[in-house]
């Protein structure tokens, strides 16, 4: 597909849950005060303290020393749908971390469909949501890819398909057993990125500026005085709902100028030598420079290698961390397992390279990672709290309703504390050599 030709999109809901549109903002916010109405749990806020004053607590909680690292900044660009075996299983130095010889998948019928070499670089998308992706896992089975998503979901690319990225394991570490977060789609596994939990949510079906007030890593930044700014590859809109931009979902964030960058002003940054010490780069969903499928596979990548290269071309290069990784799996095969942490995942396997002059190269990095594993890098790099230490709305529950799928017919859903104090859980600092 044309860069140049932006696709037509609504808003990101899955069939398993209605968009919002004419729900007031006011109304969907997920506030202590909703919370507590929704799951009934009004005495969690004695026996836990303080939720909401983001500043002050995290002042407080803050006890670590930053690590003794030469880096000065980490630029994550965080791309859409691709599972690790889909891109990454069939390289001829992955080794035991892909498919094993003669795996296949259930027809339903019988017999075996096996993977495939996809001959196009941009294909349909196919089923990604809660429901889907549980049959797809079949509770660690990993034989529904076929019978829920069929024949689209077993494809997979090659050096030849994807030469920029396949170039990295030269220089690069790439993490081979690192897992999105929930088993659900784009928007919940973003919010991991953002806040370590979801809250609960399992859809994209709650969206829009300051929706959320809980604590998230860009309150945790500030707390410390490190620096940070998001930059957009192409601004999509928060209110029709195709933005990956999650940061202003949240209330203290929404009319904050740092998450307004483009990437003409990244590229300066990086050239001027003036980055800040935290970088997220969010490529466009709505003109399909995400890999978000049906994009071209190869547009996504050409903007990734094109960052790559200005900031190996820059003055920060010396200094800098440049994490390439994706949101969710997006419906296509993986034959591992995810670990199963709480109601919500691991969810399916997905890439993720380490891009640094410290980074191990050619190393195939088989620490268990996932999503917040990016945050406990953040947090031990520059000396921050956990954000388990500064929110406790979800410890004991989450909401319900049709947002919530996990909950069931519960009245209260199952707990989604922040997950960035899992000791099980890696914080990327074996990928690097310091």
């Amino acid at each position: 597909m044309p860069a140049s030709k932006p696709r037509i999109l609504t808003a990101r809901a899955m069939p398993e849950a209605a968009a919002p549109w004419s729900t007031p903002v006011a109304r969907r916010r997920l506030s202590r005060r909703t919370f507590l109405k929704w799951s009934g749990a009004a005495g969690l806020a004695a026996a836990s303290g303080t939720y909401w004053s983001t500043g002050p607590t995290v002042r407080r909680a803050r006890a670590a020393t930053p690590a003794d690292t030469p880096l000065k900044h980490v630029i994550i660009s965080m791309q859409e749908n691709r599972s690790f075996d889909h891109y990454f299983g069939y390289a001829d130095w992955i080794g035991a971390w892909g498919p094993p010889p003669g795996w296949s998948q259930p027809d339903g019928q019988g017999g075996t469909v096996a993977p495939y070499h996809f001959e196009r670089l941009a294909t349909p998308d196919v089923p990604h949501g809660w429901n889907a992706i549980h049959e797809q896992v079949n509770d660690g089975a990993m034989d529904g890819f076929y019978t829920n998503a069929g024949i689209w979901a077993l494809g997979y690319y090659l050096a030849e398909d994807l030469p920029f990225y396949y170039s990295l394991h030269e220089n690069s570490t790439l993490a081979v057993n690192f897992f999105c977060s929930q088993l659900g789609p784009t928007w919940p596994n973003r919010f991991y990125h953002m806040a370590g939990t979801s809250g609960g949510i399992t859809t994209n079906g709650v969206w829009g500026y300051g929706v959320f007030d809980y604590p998230m890593i860009l309150d945790l930044l500030d707390a410390a005085g490190v620096s940070w700014k998001t930059y957009s590859i192409g601004m999509d809109s928060v209110p029709y709902g195709n933005t990956d931009n999650v940061a202003v979902f949240w209330e203290n964030f929404a009319n904050d100028q740092r998450t307004h960058g483009s990437k003409g002003s990244l590229l300066n940054d990086m050239r001027k030598d003036r980055l800040p010490q935290v970088s997220f780069v969010i490529p466009s969903y709505a003109r399909g420079w995400d890999e978000h499928p049906p994009a071209d596979v190869s547009i996504g990548m050409a903007i990734q290698e094109e960052l790559v290269t200005a900031l190996r071309e820059s003055p920060a290069w010396d200094s800098s961390a440049y994490i390439i990784t994706y949101d969710e799996h997006g419906g296509y095969f993986d034959h591992v397992p995810p670990p199963v942490v709480d109601a919500f995942g691991l969810g399916v396997r997905i890439p993720t390279w380490i891009i640094s002059p410290w980074a191990k190269a050619g190393y195939l990095d088989p620490s268990l990672y996932e999503i917040t594993s990016i945050l406990k890098f953040l947090e031990r790099l520059h000396g921050l709290p956990t954000l388990a230490s500064v929110n406790h709305l979800f410890d004991k529950g989450t909401p319900t309703g049709g947002n919530y799928q996990a909950a069931g017919d519960a009245d209260v859903g199952p707990p989604a504390p922040p997950r960035d104090d899992i000791g099980e859980l890696g914080d990327l600092f074996n990928a690097f050599t310091f």
